[in-house]
């Protein structure tokens, strides 16, 4: 863009050119933009990653504060019975949430495009002002039209591969740094050596295997998806943890109590009533609100999974955090975080989307019924607001291999589930019925684990922790199963064609 002085015109080295009279730029408004508007951006597969992982922490310690204030109105002195109100609770806890709801929101802010446009045309102009006090400078004269709309840019995630070598050897990496102060105690090195590690470890044990298998659902099961619509499921699944943990830490206790029974002690009624009633049950309906509140994302069964399983992986990313957090606070927090970061990884975090999976098939199905046809592929994406064709481009300015997105499954996705389609099974079409099997499935984890743990727990032999390993093994298993019997019914059955390569 060339500058101009008193009426003299200078190209970019500064050379006067002559005396011309100053041109005045054309102020162009604003206009909507038009559909099937064609926008290219620059490829960014880690930036979900990142500000997802930013949003975690702070809903993280919304989670902690929500739970303290829930407290001051119910259980002020925190013994499991009902009362008395502590007001101070309450109102430290509001002055402490303000600042995060405010951050929150912050963050969670709408994300908007501007993109500008300049076509040849006989009789335009060459200099043109935009709002904000651009100036648009053009060769040759054009018309130019510039638009503001939300961003509809569609989901990008890292390769799944890249995410679960990260979890290996970031967790690999991290226990053995951890292992000299299980070892040796706490010297000055092996102080040193655990504080430097703990964060990275925590970051990377909580959060990456959360995101391997939402980029692994997100990739390969044919879902279109604008990016901001994506991380409001996530984002919705991470809210639904504060009145779970509600349920979970004040209700459940102040209602069990009367009966003799109390929650925090280990190995008791109580405790089991806990872990495999009010978890399932409570964390469930939470998340099945959740899903409910995005149904308006929710085209067709397989989009519901798909809304529901990432709410799932949402609230497993919060509730991850805490477990983790906890195992690097252990004793023996090299051995216990390994275990911890693997089982969960593999377990327990594809178990809650596969749980509130099946409330969200089952929702689909009711709001298919509902409107009477299938609504999927009538919009490119699954927003109210998208009116643009979006092409990304690597840092060379090549068109990524993702710029077009199939509606179908991929195909190494096809080939696998095509192995278990003959032992697919029928998927709940009632909400009661997917809320219920949620809620079963969960229970029967929660509850299982819990029953072993206590036919076990006076027992301190190696063989008693043998029988404790080999009944994870058999419930991490048994868990494939029923994805791998369940996934056919899911994705095939809304398949359409081949993908895309």
């Amino acid at each position: 863009m060339m500058g101009e002085l008193s009426g003299y015109k200078f190209n970019p080295v500064g050379t006067m050119q002559g005396v011309l009279q100053p041109q005045q730029p054309n102020l162009i408004p604003l206009s909507p933009a038009p559909n099937n508007l064609t926008v290219w951006r620059a490829s960014t597969p880690w930036q979900t990653v990142r500000s997802m992982l930013g949003l975690v922490l702070v809903c993280f310690f919304i989670a902690q504060i929500a739970v303290f204030i829930a407290a001051g109105f119910i259980d002020g002195d925190l013994n499991g019975t009902l009362g008395p109100m502590e007001p101070a609770y309450t109102f430290v806890g509001g002055l402490c949430l303000s600042p995060l709801l405010a951050l929150f929101f912050y963050l969670r802010r709408p994300s908007l495009t501007h993109t500008v446009h300049a076509y040849p045309q006989a009789g335009g102009g060459q200099l043109h002002a935009l709002a904000g006090g651009n100036v648009v400078r053009s060769p040759v004269p054009t018309v130019i039209q510039h638009h503001l709309f939300r961003s509809t840019a569609p989901l990008e995630m890292p390769r799944p591969k890249h995410l679960w070598l990260l979890f290996v050897v970031g967790v690999g990496g991290s226990t053995v740094c951890l292992l000299p102060l299980m070892l040796a105690g706490p010297t000055l090195g092996s102080v040193l050596l655990a504080l430097l590690v703990v964060l990275p470890a925590w970051l990377i044990g909580f959060a990456t295997p959360v995101f391997a298998w939402w980029s692994i659902t997100s990739r390969h099961m044919g879902i279109n998806i604008a990016r901001r619509d994506a991380e409001w499921m996530l984002v919705a699944g991470m809210l639904s943890t504060v009145p779970a943990i509600i349920i979970n830490s004040v209700l459940t206790p102040v209602l069990i109590t009367p009966f003799g029974l109390d929650a925090t002690a280990v190995g008791t009624l109580g405790e089991g009533i806990v872990l495999f009633v009010s978890a399932p049950v409570g964390e469930e309906l939470c998340k099945g609100l959740a899903v409910l509140a995005l149904s308006r994302l929710i085209l067709s069964p397989k989009h519901g999974f798909y809304v529901g399983s990432t709410v799932g992986l949402g609230f497993a990313l919060l509730e991850n955090a805490q477990y983790i957090f906890m195992a690097l606070l252990g004793e023996y927090s090299s051995v216990t975080y390994l275990f911890t970061a693997v089982l969960r990884g593999i377990s327990s975090i594809p178990g809650h989307a596969m749980w509130t999976g099946l409330t969200g098939y089952a929702l689909g199905c009711w709001l298919q019924r509902k409107k009477g046809q299938n609504a999927a592929g009538e919009r490119s994406y699954l927003s109210e607001k998208a009116n643009a064709n979006w092409i990304l481009y690597d840092k060379n300015g090549t068109p990524v291999s993702m710029s077009s997105w199939s509606t179908v499954p991929s195909d190494r996705m096809v080939r696998l589930l095509m192995r278990h389609q003959g032992h697919a099974w029928p998927m709940p079409t009632n909400l009661g019925v997917g809320l219920g099997l949620a809620m079963l499935g969960h229970a029967l984890w929660n509850g299982s684990s819990w029953g072993v743990s206590m036919l076990l727990s006076d027992s301190e032999s190696g063989l008693a922790i043998a029988l404790q390993l080999a009944w994870l093994i058999v419930m991490v298993v048994a868990l494939w199963v029923c994805i791998l019997r369940c996934l056919p019914t899911i994705v095939l059955g809304s398949a359409t064609g081949k993908s895309r390569s």
